[in-house]
């Protein structure tokens, strides 16, 4: 017997002889026709959102062609003729200059590379200590290290060498220390800071001494982090080196395990007669370094070294003992200009071309020539054509209608997807008529629509296009920009910046940028007093002396905020100095606090009572963008989200007044438009597809709830039937037992009667 499964158990009609769980069965479908629909309906919005899906992602890939075809260098391909490829490898990247080169190459790049003298045992102790530095960094050598020991240091180090063993022979083991980069500048700089002359004893460099670095009239030392901690500690030495050493023939004792820069300058000078020392500074990528000065009265003063000081402070030096290879400078010509760089790879030299020099030969004349490469080009619109016509067609063939079977398309009647259809037509067709000059329409660069709504391009006239206006052609594609006056720069904008037609947007300038700015008071005698000023809480300070003048009070200012990094510039303006902040806006303030009160003498910087701190601000840039709203932060002003026009333009105004500002135009080609529109309507949040997509998925949610429902009213409604079944036959069971009592005692009395009337 079937049964419906109700989730209560199945009730046979044992009394009745009904089969219940069939009649059951067949009620439940009888009433579950509407979830049947139900069903079917989902299944329909279910393939409906599959093909949305489909159509975002064919979209999203669209708008990355679009992409492409707004940049520049989409329109600047290059190709490359080399006349000998053995001689140099060369790349012409997109813009690079056209042109013809002759190349000439007369010397490769090397890397400089030295070797020690002959070891026995590269494994047995080489009984030698103490610290040399390489490259600048100390590699401390204990005298229980090996040849293979101090390898290995060195190479730890970090110093941008490689150090190896090459074993020539069972008793004949040689290191070598090779640097890590080609050219001159990368020599290896190899110091003996110690007083064994333990390179020395290695054979890596010699015995003769000589001036490292040559200024007029003396010798400068090597340059150190810091002038007044103790040498040795600032060149992390384990054991410095002291001695005494002559200058001009006057004995001098150095000890750099005590003495600083600053305290080796004082005692030279106080002790050498016509010798003055000094120490100086000098930034080099952004951080301050200290070199000592020795300078001679009657010219460069001797030097006789003690225990290597002199060497290891780099006033003197010693020369690799046995070079291997010289550390040299690529030397080519281009056109029949000299140059040299420190590599064999050259990406400086011509605009766009990256060059790897492989061979010398000074009679050898390469030919490079840098040509445009419009198939690159043919092919990058290619490509974006059809994917956008791949879209076309998706969207076509989900609209068509089956007249002879009364079937449309699953997106036949979606609005959205009509919407978007035209969009992408208007973004795709529409002329560009706010910059694109004489080239307005794509047709007149041979790409053409035809009657299924294809681009079709037409590569010759595209070609030619391209050659004879390359500028046209790309402002008919991408995104490009004209401001009016010179104190507004276009700087960027978004997808929800619109083109702003011939006219432009109208700048208007209600408040100019400004940076924070702090002045003294009038200081016409100079710093008077000794002062302490701190900036930002304590971050840092700066000691003003009584007896500064104003120019040396502001370099001593610049020169605290060179070492702190701190975006301040000291200033000498008449009888005043002013501090300002290198950032324009309110978000870059002056903090400043001074030792001395307002008025007592000193500069006036910072709070009017001493320890007081004072913060001076700037102010951002206000004003309007074709009259609509805009927020100023630091020189930069941006539309506004929400404008009609302006949202998200990012204009740099560096206009010190207020007032009108000319124009600016935001012309948006194809490329540009079609990028925006798809951004559009395919953003999470409001976009058209977006919302449709998100409206069949909410369709079917409620549909599951809606078949939920019924299926439990429809469970509740079986689950009654069969309680009334069950009571049915519970009922039938006790009128059949009542019966059969019946029956047995009507039996009785019958007998019990016929057994009388015998």
């Amino acid at each position: 017997m079937a049964n419906y499964t109700t989730g209560m158990s199945s009730i046979s009609g044992i009394i009745s002889g009904l089969d219940i769980d069939s009649i059951l069965t067949q009620m439940a479908q009888a009433r579950s026709g509407p979830i049947t629909n139900l069903q079917a309906q989902k299944a329909g919005e279910q393939l409906l959102l599959a093909q949305y899906q489909s159509l975002t992602g064919a979209l999203t890939v669209l708008g990355s062609y679009a992409d492409t075809l707004t940049e520049a260098n989409t329109f600047a391909a290059r190709s490359l003729a080399n006349s000998d490829t053995s001689a140099v490898a060369a790349f012409a990247s997109d813009g690079a200059a056209l042109g013809t080169y002759e190349l000439i190459i007369t010397q490769l790049a090397a890397a400089h590379k030295i070797a020690s003298t002959t070891v026995a045992d590269a494994e047995a102790a080489m009984e030698l200590s103490g610290d040399i530095l390489v490259n600048g960094e100390a590699v401390t050598v204990a005298s229980s290290d090996s040849l293979t020991d101090i390898r290995d240091a060195i190479n730890a180090a970090g110093a941008g060498v490689t150090a190896s063993i090459v074993t020539i022979s069972e008793t004949d083991h040689r290191l070598t220390i090779t640097s890590n980069a080609t050219g001159a500048e990368n020599a290896i700089d190899l110091v003996d800071a110690n007083s064994s002359d333990l390179l020395e004893s290695l054979g890596l460099v010699g015995s003769a001494t000589s001036i490292k670095t040559a200024i007029t009239d003396g010798a400068a030392s090597d340059y150190i982090t810091d002038k007044a901690t103790a040498v040795g500690e600032v060149l992390e030495l384990g054991t410095s080196p002291s001695g005494t050493v002559q200058i001009n023939g006057t004995d001098v004792a150095i000890n750099l395990a005590d003495d600083s820069l600053e305290d080796i300058a004082a005692r030279i000078t106080s002790t050498v007669a016509n010798v003055t020392a000094t120490v100086e500074s000098e930034e080099i990528d952004g951080a301050t370094y200290y070199r000592l000065e020795i300078v001679g009265s009657g010219g460069t003063p001797t030097f006789t070294d003690d225990n290597n000081v002199l060497v290891t402070l780099g006033v003197l030096k010693k020369d690799p003992a046995n070079v291997l290879d010289q550390a040299q400078d690529a030397q080519f010509t281009i056109d029949g200009y000299s140059m040299a760089r420190a590599s064999n790879s050259v990406d400086d030299a011509i605009e766009g071309l990256s060059l790897e020099l492989l061979a010398e030969d000074s009679e050898n004349t390469i030919t490079l020539t840098v040509s445009s490469d419009p198939d690159a080009t043919v092919a990058t619109v290619n490509n974006f054509i059809t994917q956008y016509n791949s879209v076309v067609d998706l969207i076509n063939q989900a609209q068509q209608y089956d007249s002879d079977t009364d079937t449309g398309g699953i997106f036949l009647g979606e609005m959205s997807v009509m919407l978007l259809e035209d969009g992408l037509r208007g973004a795709a067709t529409n002329p560009v008529s706010t910059l694109g000059l004489d080239l307005q329409l794509l047709s007149q660069v041979g790409i053409t629509t035809d009657d299924s709504d294809h681009l079709v391009l037409d590569a010759t006239e595209f070609t030619d296009a391209l050659a004879s206006n390359p500028e046209a052609v790309k402002r008919l594609f991408g995104l490009h920009t004209d401001t009016t006056n010179q104190y507004v720069e276009y700087f960027s904008s978004t997808t929800a910046t619109r083109d702003s037609g011939a006219d432009g947007y109208v700048i208007e300038i209600t408040q100019a940028a400004t940076q924070a700015s702090a002045t003294s008071a009038t200081l016409a005698s100079g710093i008077t007093q000794d002062e302490n000023l701190t900036f930002y809480g304590g971050e840092f300070s700066a000691q003003l002396q009584n007896g500064m003048s104003l120019q040396e009070a502001v370099d001593h200012l610049n020169w605290t905020f060179n070492v702190y990094d701190a975006s301040l510039t000291a200033s000498v303006d008449g009888d005043t100095i002013v501090v300002e902040h290198n950032l324009y806006g309110s978000n870059y303030d002056i903090e400043i606090s001074s030792t001395l009160d307002d008025g007592s003498g000193g500069t006036d910087l910072g709070g009017a009572t001493a320890g007081v701190v004072e913060t001076y601000t700037g102010q951002d840039v206000a004003g309007t963008i074709n009259e609509e709203d805009a927020t100023g932060l630091g020189r930069y002003l941006t539309g506004n989200n929400g404008n009609v026009n302006t949202a998200g333009l990012v204009l740099k105004i560096t206009a010190t007044e207020t007032g009108s500002y000319g124009t600016v135009k935001v012309s948006k080609g194809m490329g540009s438009r079609l990028e925006d529109y798809i951004s559009l309507v395919t953003d999470d949040d409001d976009g058209l597809i977006s919302i449709a997509t998100e409206g069949v998925s909410e369709d079917i949610e409620a549909i599951d709830e809606e078949i939920e429902r019924l299926q439990e009213g429809l469970q509740r409604y079986i689950a009654g039937l069969q309680q009334d079944f069950l009571q049915m036959e519970q009922a039938l069971a006790r009128a059949q037992t009542l019966g059969d009592w019946m029956a047995v005692q009507i039996q009785t009395l019958t007998a019990m009667q016929a057994s009388q009337n015998s």
